[in-house]
C-alpha cells in the first residue's frame, strides 16, 4: 500500500517511466478482474488501454489521488458504467472446477461446476464485485468502497451477505462432491 502511494506520487510528479511500471503492474490485474466479471476480452483490452490513456492525459488533474491502485480499479469500474453499450458485464465469476480424473468422473465435475456457477449467479453484482476484490486482490474494505463508490460498511455488508448466501448452499455442494 505504501509502495503504491510512492509510485503514484512519482507518476503525478511527471515521471514517465512510472507509467510503464504502472501498466506492467496493473494491466494484468485489471484484465483478470474484468474477465472474472464476464467482460468480452477484446473490449476489455480496449477499456484497459483507455484507462491508462486517460491516466496520462489527466495526470495534472490527479493531485488528490492517494492510492494509484484504487484509482485504476475505480477508473476501470467507472469506464464500464459510463459506456454500457461497449462493456456490458455479465457479472458471473468464471470458475473452472478441476479434479483429478481418478477422484471424480467428468459428469460429476460438470454438475459441481454448474452448481458453483448457479450459487455465484444468486449473488448481486455488488456482492460479486466486492467478494472478488476482497479475496482475489486482497483489497481493504475502504479501498473497495472507494472503487464501488459506497461506504466501507456497505462493502462489509456486500461481502458478508454474499458469503452467507454461498455458505447456505455449501452442504449441497459437499454432498455433490462426495
Amino acid at each position: 500500500m505504501k509502495h503504491d502511494r510512492i509510485i503514484g506520487r512519482q507518476f503525478l510528479e511527471g515521471n514517465d517511466d512510472v507509467c510503464v511500471y504502472l501498466y506492467n503492474s496493473y494491466a494484468d490485474q485489471l484484465y483478470a478482474y474484468g474477465c472474472g466479471l464476464g467482460f468480452d476480452r477484446e473490449t476489455l483490452k480496449d477499456a484497459i488501454h483507455d484507462v491508462f490513456l486517460n491516466l496520462l492525459a489527466r495526470r495534472r488533474e490527479l493531485g488528490g489521488v492517494k492510492n494509484i491502485r484504487s484509482y485504476l480499479f475505480r477508473a476501470f469500474y467507472n469506464r464500464h458504467e459510463c459506456d454500457t453499450t461497449e462493456l456490458t458485464p455479465q457479472l458471473d465469476l468464471r470458475i473452472t472446477v478441476s479434479f483429478a480424473d481418478s477422484l471424480i468422473d467428468t459428469e460429476q465435475a460438470a454438475r459441481l461446476k454448474t452448481m458453483l456457477e448457479h450459487m455465484l449467479n444468486e449473488l448481486s453484482p455488488m456482492q460479486k464485485s466486492a467478494i472478488y476484490m476482497r479475496y482475489m486482490y486482497e483489497m481493504e474494505y475502504a479501498e473497495i468502497a472507494e472503487i464501488l463508490d459506497v461506504t466501507p460498511h456497505a462493502v462489509r455488508k456486500f461481502v458478508s451477505k454474499g458469503l452467507g448466501k454461498l455458505r447456505s448452499n455449501k452442504d449441497r455442494l459437499l454432498l455433490l462432491a462426495l
